[in-house]
């Protein structure tokens, strides 16, 4: 892994060093398992240059009209402009 990639990696997990801290207070395994796919939305949505409450939004509204083509829902496919 070259320098610059190890520097990327490292910007976008050190928010989640503090989060290993707050994990012993989620209550269950159930949202601890929330709590890192909803880091990991925002990560890909950072990585992307797409904007995580537009993304979300996009997103809400989607599900709410019932579309369910959940791999047509991610940040890079769902239609936002970068």
């Amino acid at each position: 892994m070259s320098a610059d990639n190890r520097i990327c990696a490292e910007r976008f997990i050190r928010p989640l060093a503090g989060e290993r801290k707050n994990s012993l207070f989620f209550g269950s395994d159930k949202m601890a398992g929330v709590s890192a796919v909803y880091h990991t939305i925002i990560s890909t949505c950072r990585m992307q240059g797409v904007s995580v409450l537009d993304y979300f939004k996009r997103f809400f509204s989607e599900i709410v009209k019932g579309r369910r083509d959940y791999e047509h829902l991610l940040p890079l496919t769902i239609g936002l402009e970068q």
